[in-house]
């Protein structure tokens, strides 16, 4: 029994996401809201039709008039954990992998503290308030994020174990007995790195190397650290990995660069779509009332933007002991005194972490202050991501590993200690009475009286919080630490059942506490939901005869963020139902039906230049030309309405004409460049049907040979023109797509500014569009080769240090 005493930090961390999910892992609801309907759900299943077909997911035919699909990087493809859906159902597996993922994140902060020196309580502190943090919990639903922030504690943690085999020499009877160690290490944060990189989202993983850099460079400059040399070597063995992590990433991050170029966002994102989310300086008073603003999940949220994206709550009681943590460590750094080092093996730690939630908020603030903006002008990165107030994360990491220090070092309080306890204890409760009052007596009928309610309640249960902390800090066992902690011996054994039951204690309440905080973020719906057809589905397939569905972004925006997917509150399950019956992008996959809109997080430029026209002009000939055949809209429109949504109040109108996905054009009109194509395709004359757009400075990628085989995402249709003319296909102009007429190379040309153009001679011909992209060649050699790499050093290391041990 004793050797499970170091061990049992573990298991608050691993119950906690179970228990707080277990809705959806038992199958009794699934995940919908937001991004896992419109996004997440959809690219997933179409990749796993693709997989079981046996081909990879290269392109997506249903949306946007095509896009690639392996390319968008939060599809996550490559990413072994999402691999447990080719075994259990898409929707089933979503939630064990997003749990699971919650219970890595918390078993990987309590791996730091104890490799920090922090005892069992102060890792579980530290665990539970890291893995079921409002910033983790409220976030599932983006399963990318969800994915990547589960790796920061184990990037420190091997960043830090790399460290410090850097400070112990090599025996000289023993060559090995420090390289194996440190090759193991190295390996492991490659991996890391590699798994990391291939979770989905660039923004998260940017922010966790970050933060790892950081790490590693306060060491590394320490004062305690040795000599330049080592300190170099030490340096060396820490990039190393990373560089191969990468290599080892690459399958996944040369087609995502590839996609990246073509898009809006090749250069720079738009200032104000990069400022979008910044932290709310209100939501700080969020740390101890996290509902003080109001809750989607619970009624209403007032406050500013939306609730998860500023949601930073660890608890109670652990933002206490973080408090406590970190004003001891500023006063002994004031008096000049060394803090509590001997609850943890890193002194200057509580410092550093504070340095950090400084920095974290400051960048965090966004446009709230003149430094991020500073950034996003004259740095690199600051202007590629959006929603600056995701790098709080460096914040409630900090705060989380505070906490845990705050445990580590928790006394009976004595003296004045003693006094403001008490006092502080009954103003709590005096606190948790006034606020529940207020929420008896508020009328909740008007918006204002909705608001101060939740207020009430808010305070009522913070003042609660409040007193259980009070109540146990006062109830602390006398003593040192109730349980052997680095070989120092209890010195109070008569105390170890009550230790033991104030502990539970603890941990109920900091869990309880963060269990209620995280209920109710991520919204379930029946488990129904992905297997029905959406109710419009079949009439709307019917007319389309495999043409394309159409929102205006306006109509599109007002219906998505409008009536569906709110900010201000979740709304009833049966919306799940509304936003499958409305055939938004990216759901219509679900129904099979293809759709000319695209919700992906990168676009092509080419695309998001001819929505902007068509927004603007509403021009039904740009509709046929994309190969539209129904239009959406919640308003009434004066075209022939084929089929209706009453969940969502959604109407289908058929577009008028003939829509085709293959022109044929005997007239050119040929213009400078892009620019003046996207011009001239605005113009209310343009025809599509007559005369096809080109661009004088189009260079066009070099015709490829016919292929022994063709991809599973071929298209081969027959022609035949009167005259020399050109051959247009109503879908994305994207690189790695080669075409050929009747076997013989032909090059590609940007046609109306967004689509595809070959030359064609009079007659009967056969046209081939096969797409094989040479990123992803390339990036599958790169990862190969660094898989071998790695195992090759892996097993050399292995048997080197089994020689020489």
């Amino acid at each position: 029994m004793n050797r499970l005493r170091p061990v049992w930090s573990y298991v608050p961390v691993v119950a906690g996401p179970l228990l707080l999910f277990a809705p959806f892992l038992l199958g009794q609801r699934v995940l919908y809201w937001g991004t896992v309907l419109l996004q997440f759900y959809p690219w997933r299943e179409l990749a796993l039709q693709a997989l079981r077909s046996g081909h990879l997911p290269l392109w997506d035919p249903l949306l946007g008039n095509g896009a690639p699909l392996l390319a968008n990087y939060q599809s996550a493809v490559f990413y072994p954990p999402n691999w447990l859906a080719l075994l259990v159902p898409l929707d089933y597996a979503q939630a064990w992998i997003a749990a699971l993922h919650l219970v890595w994140a918390g078993v990987g902060m309590v791996t730091l503290a104890r490799a920090l020196g922090l005892p069992p309580l102060g890792q579980a502190v530290a665990g539970l308030a890291f893995g079921l943090s409002q910033y983790l919990v409220a976030r599932v639903s983006f399963f990318s994020i969800n994915a990547a922030v589960a790796w920061l504690p184990w990037m420190v943690w091997l960043a830090e174990r790399q460290l410090r085999l850097g400070t112990i020499p090599a025996s000289a009877t023993s060559p090995a007995a420090g390289a194996w160690p440190r090759l193991s290490t190295a390996l492991l944060m490659a991996a890391c790195v590699g798994l990391l990189l291939l979770a989905g989202h660039a923004q998260t993983a940017w922010y966790i190397l970050l933060l790892a850099g950081a790490w590693c460079a306060w060491r590394l400059l320490s004062p305690g650290a040795q000599g330049f040399g080592p300190r170099l070597r030490t340096a060396v063995w820490l990039a190393a990995p990373a560089g191969l992590g990468a290599i080892l990433a690459a399958v996944q991050l040369l087609p995502t660069a590839e996609l990246l170029r073509e898009s809006p966002r090749a250069v720079s994102a738009d200032f104000d779509f990069v400022m979008t989310y910044s932290f709310s300086p209100w939501r700080l008073m969020t740390l101890v009332a996290p509902d003080l603003l109001g809750n989607p999940a619970r009624g209403q949220f007032f406050g500013y933007g939306n609730y998860w994206e500023d949601a930073i709550y660890v608890g109670v009681l652990p933002l206490l002991l973080a408090i406590t943590t970190a004003g001891s460590s500023l006063a002994a750094l004031v008096r000049r005194r060394r803090g509590q080092a001997e609850h943890y093996n890193l002194p200057g730690l509580p410092i550093f972490l504070i340095a950090l939630m400084a920095v974290s908020l400051l960048l965090g603030l966004g446009r709230n202050t003149a430094v991020f903006p500073f950034l996003y002008w004259h740095v690199p990165t600051f202007n590629l991501f959006q929603a600056p107030t995701r790098m709080m994360i460096w914040f409630v990491f900090a705060l989380a590993l505070l906490a845990g220090m705050g445990a580590a070092a928790w006394r009976a309080p004595q003296g004045w200690a003693l006094y403001w306890t008490r006092l502080g204890t009954a103003g709590a409760l005096a606190m948790a009475v006034v606020g529940f009052g207020s929420w008896l007596l508020i009328s909740p009928a008007t918006q204002t009286g909705l608001h101060m309610r939740s207020i009430g309640g808010a305070f009522a249960l913070a003042g609660l919080l409040l007193f259980a902390s009070g109540l146990l800090s006062l109830m602390r066992p006398a003593g040192s630490y109730p349980y052997p902690c680095r070989n120092r011996v209890l010195p109070c054994r008569n105390r170890v059942l009550s230790s033991r039951a104030w502990i539970l204690a603890v941990l109920l309440v900091t869990g309880a506490d963060l269990l209620y905080a995280g209920y109710g973020l991520n919204p379930g719906a029946p488990p129904d939901l992905y297997r029905r057809p959406a109710a419009p589905a079949q009439l709307v397939s019917a007319a389309l005869q495999g043409h394309r569905l159409f929102y205006y972004p306006s109509d599109e925006y007002d219906v998505k963020y409008g009536r569906l997917v709110s900010f201000k509150s979740f709304g009833p399950p049966d919306l799940a139902y509304a936003a499958r019956d409305a055939l938004l992008a990216d759901a219509n996959v679900l129904d099979g039906v293809a759709s000319a809109n695209n919700f992906d997080p990168l676009v092509s430029a080419r695309y998001a230049g001819l929505m902007q026209v068509i927004s603007a002009t509403h021009s039904l000939p740009l509709l046929r030309l994309m190969d539209v055949g129904i239009v959406a809209s919640a308003a009434p429109m004066s075209l022939d309405e084929i089929a209706t949504s009453p969940a969502s109040g959604m109407r289908f109108y058929r577009v008028p004409g003939q829509p085709q996905r293959v022109w044929s054009v005997a007239h050119t009109e040929t213009v400078a460049d892009g620019p003046a194509a996207l011009r001239a395709l605005a113009d209310p004359t343009f025809d599509p049907t007559s005369t096809v757009i080109l661009e004088a400075d189009d260079t066009s990628p070099t015709a490829r040979q016919h292929p022994a085989t063709l991809s599973s995402d071929a298209i081969t249709f027959p022609v035949t023109l009167g005259q020399d003319g050109w051959v247009v296909l109503a879908d994305t102009y994207y690189p790695g797509w080669a075409a050929w007429v009747d076997g013989v190379p032909a090059n590609i040309r940007h046609a109306d500014y967004a689509f595809r153009g070959v030359a064609v001679p009079a007659g009967s011909h056969t046209i081939v569009f096969d797409y094989q992209p040479g990123s992803l060649m390339e990036g599958s050699l790169l990862t190969i080769l660094g898989a071998l790499a790695g195992l090759v050093l892996g097993l050399a290391g292995w048997i080197y240090g089994r020689r020489f041990s």
